[in-house]
């Protein structure tokens, strides 16, 4: 059977002793995980979901605790100690178990309580460890997506065209500064989509999703909104854009498209003052 190191794992309980429990580790042999980790009644032949990691000892050992990132990702994490050999980084899983991050895998010194970008690896020889080398492990060829597809991005770094972004820790891409209408700051992870596949395969990316999807989902949102305002809202296509985001957080673009398709479908009417429902009562 294949063990992942430094991810979660699904692993049947094969012996219990009186402080542990043994899991079936593989070619990397039993694997122990303490009997209050797991919940009473927990017994032989349970199959458990479980982080296998490796302790202060060298050994590795098992957690039901979910750490703030598994191998293969990318993470926002706060350094708790600094040693000649590198810096310890918070990773959920308490100070003893804390990520090491080497000093030849930090491309600027990092400072104590601060935070830092990392990518997560795991290496037989090495063990778990952390790089802030994030394009050593990271793609900037994204040709396996599509326009309009739901990505997780972590923010990176703010460019002179906007921002460099994470893409699903695989993938570098870019929001660009004039579609970003909420504050954003670097480690903060967001949902984005996939608004362009440039020649290169590189990413554009939006926090909006595309097209009429982008639309339908603020239509609701106006129509609980007038709702909330007794069927009149002061708002229309000639409100400022940040008044618009303020209210919707939507640029002034679709929430146009939105209310002109809800005046189609007769729910609203459009004044000068703003927007009603049909047949809401005037005050």
């Amino acid at each position: 059977m294949m063990i992942n190191v430094g991810k979660i794992n699904q692993l049947e309980i094969i012996e219990q002793l009186k402080q542990n429990f043994l899991l079936e580790g593989g070619h990397y042999g039993e694997i122990p995980i303490a009997k209050n980790e797991l919940p009473q009644g927990s017994r032989l032949g349970q199959q458990v979901k479980v982080f296998i990691f490796i302790d202060d000892e060298g050994y590795l050992a098992a957690t039901t605790d979910e750490p703030l990132a598994q191998v293969g990702q990318v993470a926002w994490l706060k350094v708790i100690d600094i040693t000649q050999q590198g810096a310890y980084l918070d990773w959920g899983l308490g100070d003893e178990d804390a990520l090491f991050l080497p000093r030849q895998e930090q491309q600027s010194p990092v400072e104590l309580n601060r935070y830092c970008l990392v990518y997560v690896c795991f290496d037989e020889s090495k063990g778990i460890y952390a790089t802030t080398y994030l394009n050593d492990f990271l793609q900037d060829d994204a040709s396996e997506f599509k326009q309009g597809d739901k990505v997780e991005l972590i923010v990176a770094n703010q460019t002179e065209l906007g921002f460099k972004v994470i893409v699903n820790h695989q993938y570098w891409g870019l929001l660009y500064a004039n579609e970003v209408f909420q504050p954003l700051y670097k480690g903060q992870t967001v949902e984005g989509y996939v608004k362009k596949i440039r020649e290169d395969q590189r990413l554009d990316l939006s926090l909006q999703p595309l097209g009429f999807a982008k639309v339908e989902g603020i239509t609701g949102d106006i129509l609980d909104k007038l709702q909330q305002q007794r069927g009149f809202l002061a708002l229309s296509d000639k409100s400022s854009p940040d008044a618009i985001y303020a209210t919707f957080g939507v640029s002034k673009k679709v929430f146009k498209q939105a209310i002109g398709t809800l005046f189609k479908q007769q729910k609203i009417s459009i004044e000068a003052e703003g927007i009603r429902l049909v047949n809401a009562k005037r005050s």
